[in-house]
């Protein structure tokens, strides 16, 4: 136990909410292992929340809003969406969901053919329970009753070992320059864990989410293969996406 280095850690948990590993072992000049445990440590205590490559602040930990206030919000447009992507998927795939309520429609449309799903989202394996073709695979990790979802890095150690042909995600912002963005680090973190093992990766984003930003930048829409939308970008989004090869799917 280092007293003074828990300090510090705490005190830049404050200050920003989140803080990695490798920043700890830098100022401290101390191995990764060693700041690994340090974090594992503080968050037995409560302190803090460990997440994958570092930690959260505990009054960082529910930013965002809740699964049911996000599925009630365009509805529409998230079902159109859904629909033009359930037109994209195919027998024996390996399919990856998200936990969001764009990926819990696109569940419930998806046709019962064979292929399997993987998610961290029980909405998801709700939906797609009484589909007998369909095999579906949990993450597990730790229960999150906000987002009705698996979470943490149990959940990240199993996507660690696994191949997903297709990933299906949405976000809460995408701005004008192609950031991509979420409102917490339980749902960024586990989500770029999930585009790290995916061949193919589309995002669904309803207008909505045109040209906001929001906490955290969860990554460049350039690593997406397809952006599905039910409304037309703007003329700066559209040049971005066609200068990193990224096909717009447009469904009014």
């Amino acid at each position: 136990m280092n007293s003074s280095r828990d300090t510090w850690i705490l005190e830049k948990l404050s200050v920003k909410g989140t803080i990695s590993v490798k920043d700890i072992a830098e100022q401290h000049n101390i191995s990764l292992e060693s700041a690994r445990r340090d974090l594992r440590r503080l968050s037995k205590t409560g302190a803090l929340i460990r997440t994958h490559g570092g930690a959260i602040s505990k009054n960082k930990s529910d930013v965002g809003h809740s699964f049911q206030s996000r599925q009630r919000s365009n509805t529409h447009p998230k079902k159109s969406l859904a629909e033009n992507v359930v037109k994209h998927i195919y027998e024996g795939s390996i399919i990856g969901l998200d936990a969001s309520s764009t990926s819990w429609y696109f569940a419930q449309l998806m046709p019962d053919i064979p292929c399997t799903v993987i998610t961290n989202s029980m909405y998801n394996v709700q939906a797609l329970a009484e589909k007998k073709n369909i095999e579906i695979i949990a993450t597990g990790g730790v229960f999150s009753e906000k987002y009705f979802g698996f979470y943490g890095p149990l959940a990240e150690r199993m996507l660690n070992q696994i191949h997903i042909d297709v990933g299906i995600f949405s976000c809460v912002g995408l701005d004008n320059e192609g950031n991509i963005w979420e409102s917490n680090e339980l749902n960024a973190s586990i989500k770029k864990k999930f585009m790290r093992v995916c061949e193919r990766k589309f995002l669904l984003a309803d207008s909505s989410k045109f040209g906001k930003r929001n906490l955290i930048q969860l990554a460049p829409l350039s690593e997406f293969d397809t952006l599905f939308v039910e409304k037309k970008p703007n003329v700066e989004l559209v040049n971005y996406a066609q200068e990193n090869g990224v096909a717009i799917n447009f469904k009014s």
